[in-house]
């Protein structure tokens, strides 16, 4: 206590006025004494007060996914790092498995190009390494996956590489960028550095892309070996999923060398049709394959396969592991 102008002072610690949110006021021995409001008292914060984190304690990704979920969130969930790792992972599975309809596609293109699309999006992302720990991430990259995938458009979701998918998540990781764009730019930049020729098609309800490419002969392999690497390296990549010989470089330098290369890949990037030869003298392909180079190609492919062959007109190509033992090429293909 002290005496102050004839009244009687209660002196209060910093600590004790620092906790208490409110003025209050106090009878000692009918003394009343009302408590100031100091400035420590106008800092405390809602945050320090309730044991939640400020918005300026968090970077990165998670930062990423409260301003894009902003209208969906309140502090009381983001600012708890246990309650919104579990809001992050609910809002995940709520994304893979919602119904991407579309009153501009019919049901089999939805189902297919959107919704199965979307799964074989959400495994590939559950499978990732970079991605197994981290709900923030994964949430980011499938958000930026289906954004566009609304009721009122006909929007796809982007065609799968695996390859680019990987090389896309570090990249995104190092500089903070939406994963669709660093996507594409690095599937851009890995076809124009090649020279790869590539031709996206949607044929009879089947959306896929076509890869075009001439490996070197053994002169400019020589020349020039880095390229030739570049080139068995990509159609190595663009050939897993499936029991071709082209899924090891070695193969596409030994056996392929000098020749023409066509693939296509589908939509959910399974590669479903190859073709390697040349074009000279109207086109001789050593073999044609789908998936499955012991199987039959499915008829759905067959179609997609004459139309290419009738653009770059190739429909009177020869097939045959040799050109002294050949059949036409649509013979080849309706058999």
């Amino acid at each position: 206590m002290i005496i102050s102008n004839g009244n009687l002072i209660k002196v209060w610690s910093k600590e004790a006025i620092s906790v208490v949110s409110k003025p209050f006021n106090v009878e000692i021995k009918g003394i009343k004494y009302c408590a100031p409001i100091t400035d420590t008292l106008k800092k405390s914060s809602y945050t320090k007060v309730s044991g939640l984190r400020s918005m300026q304690a968090i970077k990165g990704t998670e930062r990423e996914i409260i301003e894009a979920y902003r209208n969906e969130l309140t502090h009381d969930i983001w600012g708890n790092p246990e309650k919104f790792r579990e809001w992050v992972n609910k809002k995940f599975e709520e994304l893979a498995n919602k119904n991407y309809s579309s009153s501009k596609l019919d049901e089999q293109v939805v189902k297919t190009e959107r919704n199965e699309a979307v799964k074989d999006w959400v495994k590939l992302i559950q499978e990732n390494i970079r991605c197994n720990n981290n709900p923030f991430l994964k949430l980011k990259i499938l958000r930026s996956i289906v954004e566009d995938l609304a009721q009122d458009n006909a929007q796809l979701a982007p065609i799968i590489n695996q390859k680019i998918f990987y090389d896309a998540v570090h990249s995104m990781i190092k500089t903070g960028a939406s994963f669709k764009k660093t996507y594409y730019k690095l599937l851009r930049e890995f076809d124009t550095k090649l020279n790869v020729k590539t031709e996206e098609i949607t044929e009879n309800n089947i959306r896929g892309k076509w890869f075009s490419l001439k490996i070197p002969n053994k002169a400019e392999a020589e020349h020039n070996p880095g390229l030739f690497n570049k080139v068995k390296e990509f159609i190595s990549v663009l050939s897993q999923g499936t029991n071709w010989c082209t899924r090891n470089p070695k193969s596409v330098g030994n056996e392929f060398i000098g020749c023409d290369f066509h693939i296509f890949i589908d939509s959910k990037g399974h590669p479903q049709i190859c073709m390697v030869g040349t074009d000279k003298s109207g086109g001789w392909f050593k073999f044609i394959r789908g998936n499955n180079q012991y199987a039959f190609l499915p008829n759905k492919y067959k179609e997609i396969l004459k139309s290419f062959l009738e653009r770059h007109k190739l429909n009177n190509a020869l097939v045959g592991r040799s050109e002294t033992k050949t059949v036409h090429i649509l013979d080849f293909v309706n058999n």
